[in-house]
């Protein structure tokens, strides 16, 4: 057998209840949402810096990770490359650095201090604010580090998260949590618990929102709940048309790009490649 990589203590659903528990809940967002947006925005920024570059906290006993090490660490128990693992560090470290662009994007430019005061206007129009959830639970994949972007910034819209992290990729929420805290985030912000598929149905039932990563079996139970964005096994393909089929051969790089970029680890990637009628042979 290889050598062990890491030790990682398990979260039972009792202790998940407890933190997520709605009084408990309540007070982590509001505890968030009085920091402001505009200091989330700058916690962010501070928070982008330090996973990419800073020795961050990792472990219980005071050991520190440096970039180099996390890289190394993430590679070895995830299976991607450690190109792959910097290419990917680097994109979650833009998305914190660039928070701003990425809020503008969601709320349509919408002046975000509605996020603080929860009324505002546009245009002559009223505007009001209301979140629909204490916390967002994150049920979270092993196959690629980027799809940690896509919970990020409902800390800098003051919603509190609830990660479960992948069974063989522990090494980066928990890397972004340091450097969330280091950055000078509250702490009762961040909850991150290792667990099993028990645990995963706790933050999916105590959560108001969650989105939730897993092969078929896994979101088959939960598709049809409002409260959960189900991620799934990735369906993508690249279709010819007849137009194309026959100049196949153009279109290489696409087809070489959309089923190889990230290690092929991407939802996104093809799966397969769809033509009018049969290839010509050696095709």
């Amino acid at each position: 057998p290889g050598a062990a990589i890491a030790e990682l203590s398990q979260a039972n659903p009792a202790l998940i209840a407890k933190d997520l528990a709605a009084a408990t809940a309540a007070g982590a967002r509001r505890a968030l949402r009085a920091v402001g947006v505009r200091e989330l925005l700058a916690i962010c920024r501070r928070a982008a810096h330090l996973f990419a570059t800073a020795d961050l906290p990792v472990g219980g006993d005071g050991e520190l990770q440096s970039p180099e090490a996390y890289v190394r660490q993430l590679s070895a128990t995830c299976g991607l490359p450690e190109t792959l693992c910097r290419f990917n560090l680097e994109k979650v470290r833009g998305v914190l650095d660039g928070m701003e662009t990425v809020l503008a994007g969601l709320t349509r430019g919408l002046d975000l201090t509605v996020l603080d005061t929860g009324l505002g206007t546009e245009d002559g129009r009223s505007l009001s604010y209301v979140g629909q959830a204490d916390a967002l639970g994150a049920i979270l994949p092993s196959n690629s580090p980027g799809v940690h972007t896509l919970w990020l910034p409902a800390l800098a819209l003051g919603v509190p998260v609830a990660l479960k992290p992948g069974r063989e990729e522990p090494w980066t929420p928990y890397r972004v949590c340091q450097a969330f805290l280091a950055a000078g985030l509250p702490g009762e912000a961040l909850g991150f618990y290792p667990s099993d598929h028990a645990g995963a149905a706790e933050i999916l039932q105590r959560c108001g929102r969650s989105l939730l990563f897993g092969d078929a079996a896994t979101v088959r139970p939960w598709q049809g709940d409002p409260r959960v964005e189900i991620h799934g096994p990735g369906w993508s393909k690249v279709v010819f048309g007849e137009d194309e089929a026959p100049q196949w051969e153009r279109h290489l790089d696409l087809l070489a790009t959309s089923i190889a970029e990230n290690g092929g680890r991407s939802c996104l990637n093809a799966s397969g490649v769809w033509l009018p009628r049969p290839a010509a042979p050696g095709a």
